[in-house]
């Protein structure tokens, strides 16, 4: 069920508009911009975005992986400076609107009357070319729009989701919460699985993510924490791959997390697990005791890189 708040019909509106996938540092920027514009001018910040990625809609089966679900990048956006969030389906309708079209939409069903547009920010199925292009566009009903600075950071030419899933696919999470500017997090329930970590002393929380669309970062072995249901947070070394010390090749992938410092019972429930580093590839041990020996070592490394973080 996605969570939003209803709309103030009396309200007036300057939004920005995108797919803010991982509200990363760059949509904080814009949202920023957003703030301090529409108050100057009386109106409520609003972003607008949608249910799925329009790529989805567009090419099927070609749509990324993504970095949050739609709750989540609805409290999210609310964090980072929205006072509301439009969250539109992208159906073949929205698919088939110019943008002229859009923008009427925006201005005659929720009283948009400003748009600010992110650096290379596009929309409308005509694709028009240049921010003078949707200006003129703009102009035939009745909003005005204004270009937002591009955020640069050092070191990184581009901070955008794409670069913060090529990060994680490349099993580097401490780069990518660079640009996130907080850990990449996967939601997910616990449910059973082999429960053969229990034997060498490493019980593990096998993890379902509650979205199916969520990005799962390259295979090995993490420093992660885990925020429990109850809000506490422990440190946890996470495995995501296809444990070739005790499963065959051809095994699904898994998430498993050994919570240090945590004994209890987390069946059904739903956890929270923030990446922090990656520690090393899967490997296949040639007994449980050198597979334990090696868990050892991970387990004090999982506890320096918590402790530092």
């Amino acid at each position: 069920m996605l969570i939003t708040t209803p709309y103030d019909h009396s309200r007036r509106r300057m939004a920005t508009i995108g797919t803010f996938d991982g509200v990363h540092l760059g949509h904080r920027s814009l949202l920023r911009q957003l703030t301090e514009e529409a108050q100057q001018r009386g109106l409520t910040p609003t972003a607008v975005t949608f249910t799925t990625h329009p790529r989805a809609a567009v090419t099927p089966g070609e749509a990324p992986p993504m970095l949050m679900s739609p709750n989540e990048r609805y409290k999210a956006l609310m964090s980072a400076g929205a006072e509301d969030v439009i969250m539109l389906p992208f159906d073949q309708k929205t698919q088939l609107l110019s943008a002229r079209d859009f923008m009427a939409l925006l201005h005659d069903r929720y009283n948009v009357d400003v748009l600010l547009m992110g650096f290379n920010n596009g929309f409308g199925h005509d694709r028009l070319k240049g921010i003078d292009a949707y200006r003129m566009a703009a102009d035939h009903v009745g909003v005005e729009i204004i270009a937002a600075d591009e955020l640069t950071m050092k070191d990184c030419p581009r901070v955008c989701s794409s670069q913060v899933r090529t990060l994680l696919q490349q099993a580097r999470p401490d780069e990518a919460a660079r640009l996130l500017g907080t850990p990449y997090r996967i939601v997910g329930r616990v449910v059973h699985g082999k429960e053969l970590g229990r034997t060498i002393g490493y019980p593990t929380a096998n993890i379902e993510p509650t979205d199916p669309s969520c990005l799962i970062p390259a295979k090995g072995v993490y420093a992660a924490s885990v925020t429990l249901p109850d809000a506490a947070v422990y440190p946890a070394m996470l495995n995501i791959g296809h444990r070739p010390s005790v499963d065959q090749a051809n095994a699904p992938i898994s998430i498993e997390a050994h919570i240090l410092g945590f004994d209890g019972d987390l069946y059904g429930k739903t956890v929270s697990v923030d990446f922090l580093r990656y520690i090393r590839s899967e490997q296949k041990f040639p007994s449980l005791d050198a597979l334990r020996a090696r868990l050892d070592e991970d387990a004090r490394m999982v506890h320096d890189i918590f402790n530092k973080k």
